[in-house]
């Protein structure tokens, strides 16, 4: 009987509980595909775990439907988004399968990640190009020989048992020694997942394609080059044959992953490659380019072949900056660059990133004063600093006097040039310089289905006044990631401690919930009685509870300029009819933490509100 094998993808977590795109388990498909071609197909049924449940399944719906499918081994894909979750996915798992083998790949997966190796639940960790060396681990296994010696692999069990009989821990003096992994030498063996029937482009109408692997530039804060001493590609006839199979499954969208588009190899003869592929222009493609060399005959190309935006990562202006990060951008050329991709009718995204080693406000201001200037963009994103994992900003940080978060998303908070104030500051600088506000939360969801996937429920209503504990509490197990607790009060603050104890009690149950908690003042009421009007500290309170377990989208939120905002939500729910009866100052003071939504509002009522506001459109029955 074959061994299961089960391939996981956790997603990047949700804002709000719209469904999730774009988490498609490409890396897992590449094992799938590599591991069956090597014919452990034979000796494994090797299986990729559902994006559709791991899409909106909560933490502990996760486990047991990870469970249910009875695996032998699970290997997660790990990325800053989802590594503490799939750690605590391990732990559960663990413990109530102490047999199941459970293994780590991905870019969270490097010597100088301490925090990730230490983990006790791990017993295999992969680094690096993965597909090969997962194949041998599996063969291994099934030949019952040791897999410490296969190359880009980590017996962790074993190197912890031994660091614990004194030897350093990965977080101490030194990290393991992995034995090198020679890359892939042609991508075609593994390109690709869609034309193997493994994933298919019409789940998404959109296929994801790497033509390359490797990085001619060496940039300080990517991981990106560590794993390649040269180029790989993937030949013509598989670019065709990819392109060929997103046209026949009715895919709208190509996104190239390779990490510079225009690099390393004849240009002009790839993109004519993608004109061929896309005949009648019934794709579109997106990808990631150096400005430099493009020019107004190549923009033209990239227009034919079906690019309508492309991303730009300049990064920084400054000289400085530029040398400590060992990326040299030739501005004259980046400006005429992108000067033809706009004019070939190309949208140019250009990012930017605030906390580089040597960047100060000023200098970082000048990035935006120049992108204003010479009107070099149609979008701008600009980022935090993250001190990644296997990265050379990682090792050199100290050294850089670069302060930064500990845990994902790594970002930096001080650096010698630059306070947290300045941080907060220049972010703030950049929503006004650019007139967007990034990463902005979603309108509060007020409506759900009974059930969202394999039974489990995305929304509880409780009355707060009713007598008795009278939650309708679907199970731990039985929550959607994206869950929201409603609950209604006569007046909130007699019941603040107990509502705090229901939001640390669904924290604790599912720590990586995405959770909205709203307020609603119990309907037929009138706005002049006491305590209709929640207090801007009992929320306060309430936000506090909600942060106790700070998360991935809690500190990617951090930094940013703002009312607190992360991966947890207060929404106050209230009747139109009061909006102009509010306490003196009130609107100002609870949207520092709440989002407020007026219901049965007028047709005409979307106007004049702060960005902190929403109304829900007239329903049925609605109070007047």
């Amino acid at each position: 009987m074959s061994r299961r094998v089960l391939l996981v993808q956790l997603p990047i977590p949700p804002l709000g509980p719209e469904p999730i795109r774009g988490n498609v388990p490409l890396a897992g498909g590449y094992l799938k595909m590599f591991a069956e071609h090597r014919g452990l197909g034979d000796r494994f049924a090797l299986d990729l775990f559902s994006s559709r449940l791991a899409n909106r399944l909560g933490d502990q719906a996760l486990v047991e439907a990870i469970l249910a499918q009875g695996p032998w081994l699970v290997g997660f894909t790990c990325y800053l988004w989802n590594i503490e979750r799939t750690l605590w996915l391990v732990d559960r798992l663990k413990a109530r399968r102490p047999d199941l083998l459970v293994v780590l790949g991905g870019p969270e997966i490097t010597a100088d990640n301490g925090w990730v190796l230490d983990h006790l639940g791990v017993d295999f960790a992969v680094f690096g190009e993965g597909e090969q060396t997962f194949a041998e681990l599996l063969q291994a296994l099934a030949d019952s020989r040791p897999a410490a010696d296969v190359p880009g692999l980590l017996d962790v069990s074993f190197w912890q048992q031994r660091s614990r009989r004194g030897l350093p821990l990965v977080g101490g003096v030194e990290a393991p020694s992995i034995r090198p992994r020679e890359p892939l030498q042609s991508l075609d063996v593994i390109s690709s997942p869609y034309l193997a029937g493994i994933l298919d482009a019409a789940d998404e109408q959109m296929l994801l394609l790497e033509t390359l692997r490797g990085c001619v530039f060496k940039c300080k804060f990517c991981y990106y080059p560590k794993s390649y001493d040269r180029l790989y590609y993937l030949s013509t006839e598989r670019i065709l044959a990819n392109l060929e199979h997103a046209r026949r499954r009715g895919a709208r969208e190509v996104v190239l992953l390779d990490p510079t588009l225009n690099q390393g190899r004849p240009f002009v003869e790839f993109l004519e490659v993608l004109i061929r592929g896309n005949p009648d222009g019934e794709l579109t493609f997106f990808g990631e380019l150096r400005a430099e060399g493009i020019d107004a005959p190549t923009a033209g190309l990239l227009r034919r072949a079906g690019f309508t935006e492309v991303e730009v990562g300049l990064q920084s202006i400054d000289p400085t900056a530029m040398a400590l990060m060992d990326r040299k951008n030739h501005l004259r050329s980046v400006e005429r660059g992108i000067a033809a991709m706009r004019d070939a009718g190309i949208r140019v995204k250009v990012d930017l990133i605030v906390g580089l080693p040597g960047d100060t406000v000023d200098s970082v201001r000048r990035g935006y004063d120049y992108l204003l200037s010479k009107r070099l963009y149609d979008d701008v994103q600009v980022f935090n600093l993250a001190v990644l994992p296997g990265t050379a900003f990682r090792q050199e940080a100290e050294a850089l006097g670069l302060v930064h978060q500990p845990r994902p998303p790594y970002y930096v908070r001080r650096t010698p040039t630059l306070t947290q104030a300045d941080l907060f500051e220049l972010m703030a600088n950049a929503q006004d310089a650019f007139a967007m506000d990034w990463d902005e939360l979603p309108q509060p969801c007020l409506t759900f289905p009974e059930r969202d996937v394999e039974g489990c429920q995305p929304h509880v209503l409780v009355d707060l006044d009713a007598a008795g504990d009278s939650r309708a509490w679907p199970a731990a197990s039985r929550r959607t990631q994206a869950f929201t607790l409603h609950v209604r009060f006569a007046a909130l603050a007699p019941h603040r401690a107990r509502l705090q104890g229901w939001i640390h009690e669904v924290l604790s149950d599912n720590p990586f919930t995405t959770l909205q908690v709203v307020l609603e003042p119990s309907r037929g009421h009138d706005a002049e009685q006491p305590g209709r009007w929640p207090a801007p500290q009992e929320l306060e309170l309430l936000w506090a509870c909600l942060q106790q377990q700070p998360s991935y989208l809690d500190r990617f939120f951090a930094l940013q300029p703002g009312r607190p905002r992360g991966a947890k939500r207060l929404v106050l729910l209230l009747p139109w009819r009061w909006r102009n009866r509010c306490p003196g100052g009130w609107l100002d003071a609870v949207t520092e933490w709440a989002s407020v939504v007026w219901r049965d509002a007028p047709s005409t009522a979307k106007t004049n509100l702060t960005e902190d506001e929403h109304v829900l459109a007239p329903a049925a029955g609605a109070d007047a």
